[in-house]
């Protein structure tokens, strides 16, 4: 479940971007290296070019839907394969035949996981 963040943290992650705190904090780690290592090349190339080196995520991986299909798939095969959310559509076939050819993984019963899905399909293949 996709969780909100506070109006202080908002205000907080703005202002942080705003000021470009980013840029003085690797200017100060960068700094500090170079006093360890002063024959260091690679951190006199990355003081000239100090850039915001985070990207903001476009597309989300798990929804909240997918979460609750791999949850179903790992409690009634013990398995999920990540494929099945593919976009290719060949991908993501051929991941839902390999999971239905699999074995579904025996478990001991107790009474409380009697009426799970993973327990039902292991008494209909009996």
């Amino acid at each position: 479940m996709a969780k909100s963040s506070s109006k202080s943290k908002q205000a907080y992650y703005a202002q942080y971007k705003l000021t470009r705190r980013w840029e003085s904090n690797r200017k100060r780690k960068l700094l500090r290296t170079q006093k360890q290592q002063p024959n260091n090349k690679q951190i006199e190339l990355a003081l000239q070019s100090i850039g915001y080196r985070r990207k903001t995520p476009t597309t989300r991986m798990w929804s909240a839907q997918w979460v609750q299909t791999a949850m179903l798939f790992k409690r009634a095969q013990g398995r999920f394969d990540p494929q099945i959310m593919s976009n290719n559509q060949d991908a993501a076939k051929a991941a839902l035949n390999k999971a239905s050819l699999l074995p579904v993984k025996q478990k001991r019963v107790s009474e409380k996981d009697f009426f799970t899905i993973g327990t039902q399909l292991l008494h209909k293949q009996q």
